[in-house]
This record gives C-alpha cells, structure tokens and sequence, in this order.
C-alpha cells in the first residue's frame, strides 16, 4: 500500500524528531547525563549490547551515568529511518572507544534502535548493536 501524501508528511517529521532524540541521547551519553536519558529512555526499555548481554533500563542508565562508561568518541554514520505508525527505527553504524571499570572499550558495530511514540513524546524502547568483525 502506498503512503498517503499526508501520512508521508507525518512519517517525515517523526523521523525528524526521532532522529533529534536519538542526538540528544547520544549527547548525553557522552556527557554522562543520566537526567537526560531518563527523559528520552521508556521505562521498559529492552537492550542486547554487542556481547549479546540484554539489558533493561535501570542498568542503561548506570552504565551511562555520572561514574559510568567515559566515552572519548561516539561516532554514527550511515543514518537511516523508517517509520510505521507509532514506530520509527533508526539504523547505523557506531564507533565508541573509552573507559569501563578501569578497562578501555572499543566498538565498531551496527546499531537498531526502535522509537514509540507515547503519551504524546517519543521514546527509545529497544536497541540492538552488533560489533562488525573484519573478514
């Protein structure tokens, strides 16, 4: 089925606003913004780190918070979105490097993350990263 002219305007400016979110959170995840995430992070949030770890909201924000992950570089590039209803998926490429627990993190991967838009404000409900392995 083909997407209305009007329903095409609507998926372009969530996408807008989503992409704007998923900025802002990896602004404060850089900045160890834990308020922040919380603002833009559902309560039930459901995650799987590159090491096929799951993992929920409370942790997420531990992990990212002041104490947490130092990040030095957060970097995403190959962007993209898709939305349906009240649901906009934003995909890519990252790279993270820093410090945990006194030991240094790398990751090259590919991220999904999935946006539900409730109680009139978007929100990160899930992600999936997957490191990218050189052949």
């Amino acid at each position: 089925m083909t997407p209305t002219p009007a329903e095409e305007m609507h998926a372009d400016k969530s996408e807008k606003v989503v992409l704007e979110i998923f900025h802002e959170i990896k602004r404060a995840m850089l900045a160890n913004d834990a308020d922040s995430l919380k603002a833009h992070v559902a309560e039930d949030y459901q995650g799987c780190d590159a090491g096929g770890r799951s993992h929920g909201r409370d942790l997420m924000l531990t992990a990212y918070g002041p104490g947490g992950v130092m990040l030095e570089t957060f970097e995403v590039s190959e962007v993209r979105t898709r939305s349906w209803a009240n649901t906009v998926l934003v995909t890519g490429i990252s790279w993270l490097r820093g410090s945990y627990d006194g030991q240094d993190v790398e990751h090259h991967s590919r991220f999904l993350d999935v946006y539900a838009h409730r109680e009139s404000s978007w929100k990160l409900v899930a992600s999936h990263i997957t490191d990218i392995v050189d052949a």
